[in-house]
């Protein structure tokens, strides 16, 4: 096989080796997102974090309320023993009416720590009720991204056997060494080894040949490489 076509069958595995570059990129993109979606873990946190605020909440109301009931029980007491008669001493009395006026204050205040408690936790029940009608629709909306993804890497692997079986005819026609060449070439320069020569310039680097340039690579028996960026010359007659 002549120089021009072993360059043009290069610059065609290039072509192929380019778009297999390509595929195993974004397979890894679809395999990345695959592993999970960013949003959904983050709504999952939120939603963990607003559980254990309402789990909180609640056993904070609860010990609210309790207190309050034991309240309550001991200002019934106080009260009962204060107006049922069974008390009569003066000093007695005044002290038990100091006592159920401190209780009457403790009780109220409590009483609005209650009301407190109760806004508190219903409040966060509604906010956790919005956030799980949240990871509702992010759930729905991933299910859908997911079936795509699957899809998109089926087409993926598909597309990318076919490019791998064409590679592996089209490097039959290059000898070993050639081979050689072009990878060695083709991982120095940023996966591309060979540059096409258009209107007397390098495609890539865009440095004009000499006409004496121009004609060794048209007749040589060797492959030419650009003297400015060093790929491989593919001049298409």
């Amino acid at each position: 096989m002549g120089t021009t076509q072993v360059t043009a069958t290069l610059f065609q595995l290039q072509q192929l080796d380019l778009e297999l570059d390509r595929l195993v990129h974004e397979q890894q993109a679809v395999t990345t997102a695959l592993q999970g979606n960013t949003h959904l873990r983050r709504v999952l946190k939120e939603l963990e974090y607003l559980q254990q605020q309402v789990q909180a909440g609640q056993q904070a109301q609860e010990e609210t309320e309790w207190t309050l009931n034991d309240l309550s029980h001991r200002l019934q007491q106080k009260e009962e023993r204060l107006y049922n008669g069974t008390v009569t001493n003066p000093k007695e009395l005044q002290s038990l009416q100091y006592d159920v006026q401190q209780l009457r204050a403790q009780y109220n205040r409590q009483e609005e720590r209650v009301l407190e408690a109760l806004d508190t936790t219903e409040a966060l029940k509604e906010a956790l009720l919005q956030k799980q009608n949240d990871l509702k629709k992010v759930e729905d909306h991933w299910q859908s991204e997911h079936d795509s993804l699957i899809l998109r890497q089926s087409q993926l692997t598909t597309r990318k056997q076919d490019f791998v079986q064409k590679r592996q005819q089209l490097v039959t026609y290059l000898t070993e060494e050639q081979l050689t060449r072009y990878d060695t070439i083709r991982r120095s320069k940023h996966g591309r080894a060979i540059s096409k020569i258009e209107q007397s310039a390098c495609q890539w680097c865009r440095v004009i040949l000499t006409p004496s340039e121009l004609q060794h690579v048209r007749i040589s028996n060797e492959l030419q490489t650009c003297t400015n960026c060093g790929r491989i010359l593919y001049y298409d007659r």
